[in-house]
């Protein structure tokens, strides 16, 4: 895999944080072979032994052997699946990468998706824990599961990896600030706060919905369907860190489903579920969101699971 590298590791860092860093991208650069070879074993071996996934709206997989099982039912389902890394952001054991994932079932059906992952390095490069953030209803409504609602488009797999260092610098600090405003702001649905730290060619891609919303006044009609659906939504950041340009935030939303989200329908039901997002910042306004959770999580907490398939 073609490495595009944001920093010059070993210039800005330590010679251990620098190791640190190369081995993610190394770990990284193999489980895209791995998974692409179809070798859930050599996959698994990037995991350690008593390492944990955590996928929010499914169990939880324990374990190097729990891994493997898990991916080798999923190449099973999906043969021939391929995977790409668009970037990999790393602060020091942590690092988050942004994955596309497309493939075909036995029949010939073809879905795919992006997705958010978190992991937790250990100092031998083995990967200790995995946060995964994924919409599960993507792939359902392309495979035709879902009856007649729009199905997102499959992605285009990225040609290689950027990778952004944290640094520590003011700029970061001064990025995760704007971000924490920003989603003050929509806590508080004070939309023209809000919309202040937006730039005007902003791309908002809400991963749950059929297609990304850009420039800012569609920003601002996303937000109105955010702040009508969840009224009182509320965001705990149970983890955040800047790297570069970039903010890559975690947390659980809770709050009362009054309206549609994507295409799970209003329940007048409370819930709270996990997030993740990737904000990207330009000239002090944010340029970029991606915001990833899986609408199976909702879905579960607000009583519309399963879904009526089909219909």
């Amino acid at each position: 895999m073609r490495l595009i590298a944001a920093a010059v590791l070993g210039l800005s860092a330590a010679p251990d944080e620098a190791r640190m860093a190369e081995r993610q991208v190394a770990a990284l650069t193999e489980m895209v072979r791995a998974v692409n070879a179809g070798d859930a074993a050599a996959y698994a071996r990037l995991y350690d032994v008593d390492a944990t996934i955590t996928i929010p709206g499914s169990p939880a997989l324990e374990g190097r052997r729990a891994i493997e099982d898990y991916e080798k039912d999923l190449l099973r389902e999906f043969p021939g699946a391929r995977l790409g890394f668009y970037a990999v952001w790393q602060h020091g054991p942590v690092a988050a990468v942004h994955y596309a994932v497309n493939g075909r079932t036995p029949a010939g059906r073809s879905m795919g998706h992006e997705g958010l992952l978190f992991y937790r390095f250990l100092p031998s490069g083995l990967i200790a824990d995995e946060r995964r953030y994924l919409d599960s209803l993507t792939p359902m409504a392309q495979l035709g599961a879902l009856g007649p609602v729009p199905a997102r488009p499959l992605p285009t797999l990225p040609g290689g990896l950027e990778a952004h260092t944290a640094t520590g610098s003011p700029s970061e600090g001064e990025n995760v600030a704007l971000v924490r405003a920003s989603l003050a702001a929509l806590d508080s649905k004070d939309e023209g706060a809000f919309l202040a730290g937006i730039a005007d060619d902003a791309v908002l891609d809400e991963l749950i919905e059929p297609q990304p919303s850009p420039g800012r006044r569609n920003v601002g009609a996303w937000f109105e369907r955010w702040t009508r659906a969840i009224p009182d939504a509320r965001s705990e950041i149970t983890g955040i860190f800047g790297a570069g340009a970039f903010v890559l935030v975690e947390l659980v939303v809770s709050g009362t489903l009054d309206g549609p989200l994507g295409p799970i329908p209003a329940a007048n039901k409370r819930f709270a579920v996990h997030r993740a997002a990737i904000f990207q910042v330009k000239g002090g306004r944010l340029a970029g969101i991606s915001a990833f959770m899986n609408g199976k999580e909702i879905a579960q907490a607000v009583g519309r699971w399963p879904p009526p398939l089909g219909k």
